[in-house]
């Protein structure tokens, strides 16, 4: 399995904060100031993959991330469930945002959610409760692990349950957008949209029609999102040649990928490698 540009909550561990605690299965921390904690996790426009759940709750201002090609503009009293194995990037920011971060690994492994829920501020009281809960708790010695795994279930079902009850049904259209950028996600690197067709079980053109009218962007544009955020990620993370990544992502020359890359993002593969 390809290694990229991970972000696990035991690289936390080596931070001096005085706000953060952090154990081998979760980390929190609270009123962390945006300004000062972008860049040493995360840089701004950097793709990265979350190995386990996260949260993220705004305090103050506001935070614009890209989750698994979604789009989500969170601002004071929202907050962000963000599933294992997402694909994050910082879009923007406000500078004098103040957020709280959660990080776990549920101890039941299958209710680890893939997707992303926007929680909306109707429920910022409770996860207020949550949070303080949590810390607390996490702060107190000796450590009562069994209590804050319970605890981080009962809100890994409490977020869950708000969103379900709230959410609305979807038109054929919107479904079929989901279905799309899911495989996209499950398949990065794969150009052809006769490739994703096929596995929806529809033609290249209804599903071209679907995209565009669900979206207002092409398929296309879509697949060259995903493709050029897979290549950033093997770019930074990896020691493979560009001769290995424009093969791993289906290229058919390494001149291609070059020239794909170059149009996509402005800079060459060993630009962006170096940069």
């Amino acid at each position: 399995m390809v290694q990229i540009n991970k972000i696990e909550i035991d690289i936390l561990a080596g931070f001096k904060d005085a706000t953060l605690i952090s154990h081998p299965d979760f980390a929190i921390n609270r009123g962390v100031e945006l300004a000062t904690a972008i860049g040493r996790v995360m840089k701004m426009g950097e793709p990265y993959r979350f190995m386990e759940n996260r949260i993220v709750r705004v305090l103050r201002g506001f935070i614009s991330f890209s989750i698994n090609l979604r789009e989500y503009r969170i601002t004071e009293g929202e907050a962000l469930y963000i599933g294992q194995n997402s694909v994050a990037e910082i879009i923007d920011y406000d500078a004098n945002s103040v957020v709280d971060l959660l990080g776990f690994a549920l101890s039941v492994e299958n209710e680890n959610i893939k997707e992303e829920y926007l929680i909306g501020r109707d429920n910022e009281s409770w996860m207020e409760e949550y949070f303080r809960l949590i810390y607390t708790i996490s702060a107190t010695q000796p450590f009562d692990r069994r209590s804050v795994e319970h605890l981080l279930l009962s809100l890994h079902y409490r977020i869950v349950d708000s969103i379900e009850s709230s959410s609305h049904p979807v038109g054929r259209r919107e479904e079929r957008l989901r279905l799309f950028i899911e495989q996209l996600n499950s398949h990065h690197g794969k150009h052809d949209l006769a490739f994703y067709a096929e596995r929806m079980n529809i033609s290249p053109q209804y599903l071209s029609r679907l995209v565009f009218e669900a979206s207002g962007t092409s398929a296309s544009d879509w697949i060259n999102r995903v493709v050029t955020t897979q290549a950033k990620l093997l770019l930074r993370s990896t020691q493979y040649t560009i001769e290995q990544i424009a093969e791993k992502l289906h290229f058919s020359t390494t001149p291609y990928f070059c020239r794909f890359f170059k149009r996509e993002v402005g800079f060459t593969p060993t630009q962006y490698r170096e940069k």
